[in-house]
């Protein structure tokens, strides 16, 4: 048993020995097909390259390394000098008994200045972009140069202003951090760091996350479109393209029209505050802030209390639907309920500028949605407006208009006075009663007169305006009105 053991060891050994074998031979081919022959001859060629240049062995440690760095292959970039002088300091130097791949064991005292400086200069094979260009990187290079746009250092070839030749502490041989960098060359986007808000790419410095660092189809060096590019780390905002309406900006693609893609002082990186970055599109709506009454959103510059800022599933990008006054009854609840059982909720103004939009029974049939000139955001002085529909009328059994006042809501006495367009609950729109008024006794008055009563003293006969012959005008300034002649039958 013991002698089938040692067997099965020494069977076992054979065949890691193999495995182990055909793995060297297939690195070795692997090299041999994939390594050009111009790199074995720079490495030969470069083997006493860091005996005079030792300072650069460290570099070999650093994150990133140039190719032919790596493989100490100088002489793919660099013109062979000295040999005669370095091979007659290889005879004299005890240390040069090391080859250029043991030199780390000398890292502590070897350095170029230890050795005589050869009679020839070393140069370059060929100016940097042809030398970049034509040695390794010409097809990479020329799919660039097909581009739109090119960043002024690629274009003149002049690679060395961002990366370094041999090696870097820094991803694809940079010779700083990217936002070092490209700031260097764009001191006026490092302002954006003062401001309280920051894109996050632009706060970590990765600014080739958006930007091609060479060149782009897409201004200002853009990775794509904005209507790609930003939905990529937004996919919550890629879904509102399937939403009904959309602004045109975000239609079009056109982020940057609202947001500053790189830092703001206002919140959502907005290129400006709300309501001032709305008004630079909505101008005509800007003017409803010079007006004498304003919703109070409009009033506060709160655009997007009312409104989506992107896209959204109604007309004007509205939070809720216009059609029902669903938008309206967000704020206004309590007048739902009245309104719907009353006529006003099942016509349709056509003088109204909100139509045909508004549809059946609209709040913005008789109301301006952010500000007027008039109370109740009215489209117009209320009299004129309610005859509108409800005439046209000159004359009143009961006095209306600037001449006389409302002892019981203030103001000159309209329709609004003693009727509640949005609905009371009672007959022809009938406010109830006073109730902060002090009760009567019963039998002093008829129950159907509270209305009258509150305003008017049921002992003093004179309250009542109207009998047979006996009209009044109203008088308002932009309405139809005046003269004593009743109405004919």
């Amino acid at each position: 048993m013991p002698e089938e053991r040692k067997r099965s060891v020494a069977s076992l050994q054979a065949i890691l020995f193999a495995m182990l074998a055909l793995a060297l031979i297939v690195s070795a081919l692997y090299l041999v097909v994939n390594e050009p022959a111009t790199w074995v001859v720079s490495k030969r060629e470069s083997r006493d390259c860091l005996r005079c240049h030792a300072e650069f062995i460290l570099d070999f440690d650093d994150k990133s390394t140039h190719y032919p760095f790596d493989k100490k292959a100088c002489t793919m970039c660099h013109t062979k000098h000295g040999t005669t002088e370095i091979s007659q300091i290889k005879k004299e130097d005890s240390v040069s008994k090391a080859n250029a791949d043991e030199l780390d064991k000398y890292k502590g005292y070897l350095t170029r200045f230890e050795a005589p400086k050869p009679a020839n200069k070393s140069k370059l094979k060929a100016s940097i972009g042809k030398l970049c260009v034509n040695e390794c990187h010409q097809e990479s290079v020329s799919i660039q140069d097909g581009k739109k746009y090119k960043m002024p250092p690629f274009e003149k070839r002049k690679c060395l202003s961002c990366h370094d030749p041999h090696s870097s502490k820094y991803v694809n041989l940079t010779v700083a951090p990217i936002r070092t960098m490209c700031l260097s060359c764009h001191p006026k986007i490092a302002e954006y760091y003062n401001k309280n808000t920051l894109h996050p790419p632009f706060k970590l410095g990765v600014c080739t996350s958006c930007h091609k660092p060479h060149a782009s189809n897409f201004k200002p060096m853009l990775r794509a479109e904005r209507n790609i590019l930003c939905p990529s780390c937004h996919p919550k905002i890629a879904k509102l393209k399937l939403k009904k309406t959309k602004m045109e900006p975000f239609e079009k693609g056109q982020c940057t029209v609202c947001h500053n893609p790189h830092g703001s002082n206002n919140e959502k990186l907005f290129q400006a505050p709300i309501p001032t970055l709305c008004f630079r599109c909505h101008k005509g709506i800007e003017e409803f802030q010079k007006k004498a009454v304003m919703m109070p959103p409009v009033r506060e510059g709160k655009c997007l209390n009312c409104h989506y800022g992107m896209a959204g599933d109604y007309v004007k990008l509205l939070r809720a639907p216009l059609e029902g006054n669903k938008i309206c009854f967000r704020c206004h609840g309590e007048k739902e309920e009245n309104y719907k059982g009353i006529g006003h909720s099942k016509v349709v103004r056509n003088a109204s500028p909100y139509q045909p939009e508004g549809g059946v029974g609209s709040c913005l049939n008789c109301h301006e949605p952010h500000g007027s000139n008039y109370a109740r955001l009215l489209q117009k002085e209320q009299i004129s407006l309610c005859l509108s529909c409800h005439g046209p009328r000159r004359y009143f059994a009961h006095p209306i208009g600037f001449k006389w006042t409302d002892p019981w809501r203030g103001g000159y006495l309209r329709c609004g006075s003693c009727h509640d367009p949005m609905g009371s609950g009672l007959l022809k729109l009938k406010r109830p009663p006073n109730e902060e008024l002090p009760p009567m006794a019963e039998g002093q008055y008829d129950p159907a007169d509270g209305l009258c009563t509150s305003c008017h003293n049921p002992k003093d006969p004179t309250w009542m305006y109207f009998s047979p012959g006996k009209w009044h005008t109203y008088q308002v300034p932009d309405a139809e009105g005046g003269g004593d002649k009743p109405p004919k039958d």
